[in-house]
């Protein structure tokens, strides 16, 4: 019985110094994986600054000394609580998920940082609130004696500039805008956070803009009379094949983050070049609220956006007379029959996209000119000749009075 105690001692204390050795491995200056120590088993003269990045990059070697919790482990040093340690870690805050220097005050050192992600300041510098409660950052901390906000930049109960036109270059929007503006960023009366979609019109409750997605701001198409929800003419065009949503046929390199974007005035049109007519580059005047070369308009200038447009009777809005270019009527014995009365619509049926053009990047007839015509009048493509081999469809259309079955060359 005496030699099994014997023989239980000692086997008790081997394991109690295997422990040991275990959890000083990690703290001593053969360990690898730890953290170099002094002589005197103390860490570098920067530590205090450098410990930051070490922490973020190995966390696991902090606590394999310090404990899981940071708060003494084997080195029985807590991370909190210990002498000379509470201007940095104050209150029991977490270690720093954004290695910084001290000071850390200037707007050029703090501002980049706290743009991507306001959340990580709030660790340190935040007083507790969930979403809505607009969290002040007023936290003594460091050379911080009341917080950030008498630091003489931040203005109380202020996280940002009013107004604050460049947000969308901000970072983690989905928890850093919940801070003031809610759960659902509908907003706070309490606090006078405005709810999100006050500006952004078509934003969804519960869902932060997107960049790159119009559609997250603005109508699809934009419906109404103010800004960012003009209706215009926008609805006319994004009816057409490939516009939908493609906001940036239009408005190519105006989206977000741009120097224009969210200016609350009418944002300058840029066209992407396939949309250039023949006549030249493809523009807008802001003046007269015309476009001109554009190939989709047979590269006149435009209709005034905004303005009411009948593709069946208004032809030469997109098709002029008198030249042989581009998208003009030049040919045959237009000129002629348009002098006898008769007029686009009473031989060319427009009803048909398929006959005239199909989207906006349609740059020439899709097919040829002659097959835009009523199926009561037969043109011949060798001959160049035509003749009315029936009735008009309605009473709009004159064209049955004129040579009825005898044909006529065109040219």
């Amino acid at each position: 019985m005496k030699k099994d105690l014997t023989m239980f001692g000692y086997v008790l204390r081997c394991a109690a110094i295997l422990v040991v050795s275990t959890f000083l491995t990690a703290c001593g200056k053969s360990n690898d994986a730890g953290v170099q120590l002094s002589a005197v088993n103390k860490h570098p003269a920067d530590w205090l600054t450098a410990h930051r990045a070490a922490y973020i990059t190995t966390p696991d070697v902090c606590r394999s000394c310090h404990g899981t919790d940071l708060k003494g482990g084997v080195t029985k040093i807590d991370c909190f609580n210990q002498a000379g340690l509470g201007q940095c870690h104050a209150g029991g805050h977490p270690p720093r998920q954004l290695a910084h220097q001290l000071p850390f005050k200037a707007p050029a050192l703090h501002g980049t940082e706290a743009k991507k992600d306001l959340i990580i300041c709030q660790d340190c510098h935040g007083a507790a609130g969930g979403a809505g409660s607009n969290p002040r950052f007023i936290k003594a901390i460091g050379s911080l004696a009341t917080g950030c906000e008498a630091s003489g930049c931040h203005l109380a109960n202020m996280a940002h500039p009013k107004p604050w036109k460049t947000h969308n270059t901000a970072g983690n929007l989905a928890n850093a805008c919940a801070l003031c503006h809610g759960a659902l960023y509908e907003g706070s009366v309490s606090i006078g956070a405005p709810a999100c979609n006050t500006c952004h019109k078509k934003l969804l409750s519960g869902t932060v803009p997107v960049a790159g997605q119009c559609v997250s701001c603005h109508g699809n198409p934009p419906n109404g009379a103010a800004t960012p929800n003009r209706a215009g003419s926008h609805a006319a065009h994004m009816a057409l094949g490939g516009m939908s949503g493609n906001c940036a046929v239009c408005h190519t390199g105006k989206g977000t983050g741009t120097t224009n974007h969210g200016s609350g005035t009418a944002v300058p049109l840029t066209f992407a070049s396939n949309f250039s007519a023949n006549s030249g580059a493809a523009s807008y005047d802001v003046a007269s609220a015309k476009c001109a070369n554009v190939s989709c308009h047979g590269g006149q200038a435009t209709p005034v956006w905004g303005s009411s447009f009948d593709v069946l009777s208004n032809c030469t809005a997109c098709h002029a007379s008198g030249t042989a270019e581009y998208n003009s009527y030049n040919s045959g014995k237009h000129t002629y029959h348009l002098s006898r009365g008769i007029v686009c619509r009473d031989c060319h049926d427009m009803t048909s996209p398929s006959n005239h053009f199909k989207d906006v990047s349609t740059k020439l007839l899709d097919t040829l000119p002659s097959s835009t015509l009523y199926s009561f009048i037969t043109y011949d493509t060798v001959q160049k000749s035509c003749m009315v081999n029936g009735t008009a469809p309605s009473a709009g259309v004159q064209i049955s009075v004129c040579h009825p079955g005898v044909s006529k060359i065109w040219q």
